[in-house]
């Protein structure tokens, strides 16, 4: 089993250019996001950027930030010290994989992610914040299946 710091690790969730995303169980059994940062300087001040953006939101159609970290990453075969974001967990998925496996929505459905969408949207620009990486695959689902929008890597004041 891999750890890193108090969360096991399970499957990953997706990756990108500047991370890779793990399902994590806490102790208490609570299920989360976790972002392993991959060690280029660049890299961190862009989340570093995502982290303080983050902290300052706090709104239910936006996924929640939960903590960020060092520490050593464990598995069977080595170890290694990572930075690491902890944020809700979206089980819904990706909004992209939603429409992908089940078709186009009614309009009753697409109204009620579009208002949600903007209400999040409301919400950032209001608080200073534009997230300038819209697109189906930031846009997550929760267990619930209500909108949650994700990756704020880009994230600027305004």
């Amino acid at each position: 089993m891999t750890t890193l710091g108090k969360y096991s690790l399970g499957k990953t969730l997706g990756s990108g250019v500047s991370c890779k995303v793990k399902v994590a169980k806490a102790p208490n059994g609570n299920k989360y996001a976790v972002k392993i940062l991959k060690g280029d300087d660049v890299f961190k001040e862009l989340i570093a950027a995502e982290v303080d953006v983050l902290r300052k939101l706090h709104h239910e159609h936006i996924v929640n930030f939960i903590e960020m970290g060092k520490d050593t990453l464990k598995n069977e075969k080595k170890a290694k010290v990572v930075d690491y974001i902890v944020l809700e967990l979206a089980q819904g998925g990706e909004l992209f994989d939603f429409v992908a496996n089940s078709g186009r929505f009614s309009e009753k459905v697409a109204r009620t992610y579009f208002n949600q969408f903007m209400d999040a949207l409301k919400y950032m620009h209001t608080a200073g914040y534009a997230h300038r990486d819209l697109k189906p695959e930031n846009i997550m689902l929760d267990a619930d299946f209500n909108l949650k929008v994700a990756d704020f890597g880009f994230a600027a004041s305004t």
